[in-house]
This record gives C-alpha cells, structure tokens and sequence, in this order.
C-alpha cells in the first residue's frame, strides 16, 4: 500500500480531494454479467459448445472481449491453437450478439447515478475507463442516459494499451490536465488496482464486482469500499470540511 502523505494514518481512508476521479465500468458501475452472459451463450451455441452460465462468466470479465471469448472457449476445451483458428469466427458471433443485448439486462448497482451526479455537481471532473470496447461502452452509457456525466471516455480498444496498463490513466490525466498522483481509480478488479498502483494514483477497490472470482482486498487497493453509497457519504463528508483542509 502506498505512503500517501495526506492520509489519517489511523484510517486507510482518502482525507484530500481529488483533482479526478477515474471509475472502472463492469462490476463498478454497471451489473454486466447477465448480457455478457446471454452473448458468450449463444456465441457458443453458435459454434457447437455448451452454454457457459453466468457463474462462470462473471469471473472471466474485466480484461476486455478478446480474453473473455477466449476463457470461454478454453472453458469449452479448446486448446490453444484451436482457439487461434476459431478466434475471428467466435468474436464474430460475439459481437453480433453483444450488440443485440449489451444494453437489456446490464444494470447500475445501487448508488452509482447519486454517485455520479454528486461528483458532477461538486465539479470533479470524471474519466471512465474500461477494457470493454467503444462500441459497446458508449451503447451502454447512452441506453443508461450516463455518457455526458464523464469528461474523459476511454474504452478498451481507444489507446494501444488497456488495463492494467497505466497508459490509459495517464492519458486520462493528461487530458484533463490534472496530476495522475492526485486522481483516484475506482475499480472492482486487478486490472484496475495495479493500473492504479503503477500510474501512482490513488486505489479504491469495491468489494461488490467480479475480479475473477477473488476478494478485492487481495490485490491491496489503497482503500476498499463496500458500496457506491459508502463511497458518496466519503466525498460528501470531505467537500464538507473547510476548503484548506481538502487541499493537497
């Protein structure tokens, strides 16, 4: 865990306002797991395999598409170089079907519009940042009427890098013009945390989302929340106290 010099060293918690705040979408802000589900079923029903099921799916997602149909089709029992070969045809299907479905069942987890709105009204400014493809993430944030409370979108395939890389933070930072050290990375998964850890911003991990089926706390994020709400009720009890004592 890193040394931040503003902290209450008695409770891991964020005593500073941000310049930024980043938020992660799948197991985030969002509940994907059952259209992400129904898409990598009926992509594998296309294909000849069994259906995976949302137990199994849940715990493939957050490293964008490619890995996740290629989990799946690991799941099914092909080899490495078997899916190579099926590869192009899998995505294929996947993203016919994704499209037909990735804004149906997808639902915000409890807070996540108060959350936003709040930070909106307080002028932070926010970056979302995920491994899921444009395409899909703007379907999404559109279908959820949510696409005009970011800033800054950054999706899977927008730089040459993804999470975990920290290049995606970096250019969020770089474009609103704030110090990546005084951001905070809200995120369910290691991709999020250790993007976070290298780019030398602060992590919260929420305890509620995916990360492949492990405690969010074992990747040691900075802080760990349990609830969007818990994480409002923090930043509405900082930008209550006296201006100098939010400062950096």
């Amino acid at each position: 865990m890193l040394n931040w010099p503003w902290l209450d060293p008695k409770t891991p918690d964020m005593t500073f306002s941000p310049d930024a705040i980043f938020f992660d979408l799948d197991g985030t802000l969002i509940d994907s797991a059952p259209d992400l589900t129904r898409a990598i079923d009926q992509m594998l029903d296309e294909l000849g395999f069994p259906a995976a099921g949302m137990d199994k799916v849940s715990t493939w997602v957050g490293n964008g598409a490619q890995k996740l149909i290629e989990r799946a089709l690991r799941d099914a029992g092909l080899k490495p170089g078997e899916i190579e070969s099926i590869y192009s045809q899998a995505r294929a299907f996947f993203d016919r079907f994704y499209s037909s479905c990735c804004d149906q069942a997808s639902g915000l987890y409890p807070g996540a519009v108060e959350l936003l709105k709040f930070c909106n009204g307080q002028s932070i400014p926010l970056a979302l940042i995920t491994n899921k493809p444009e395409q899909f993430t703007y379907q999404i944030l559109d279908s959820l009427s949510l696409k005009d409370c970011f800033n800054v979108i950054i999706g899977g395939d927008s730089l040459s890098e993804k999470k975990p890389s920290a290049l995606p933070l970096q250019h969020a930072s770089d474009a609103l013009k704030v110090s990546i050290e005084s951001c905070w990375m809200i995120g369910d998964s290691n991709s999020d945390i250790s993007a976070a850890k290298t780019a030398g911003c602060y992590s919260v991990g929420v305890s509620y989302g995916y990360n492949h089926g492990r405690p969010i706390s074992d990747e040691n994020p900075d802080w760990l929340c349990d609830s969007l709400k818990q994480l409002q009720q923090r930043l509405v009890n900082l930008y209550s106290q006296p201006s100098d004592l939010r400062a950096n």
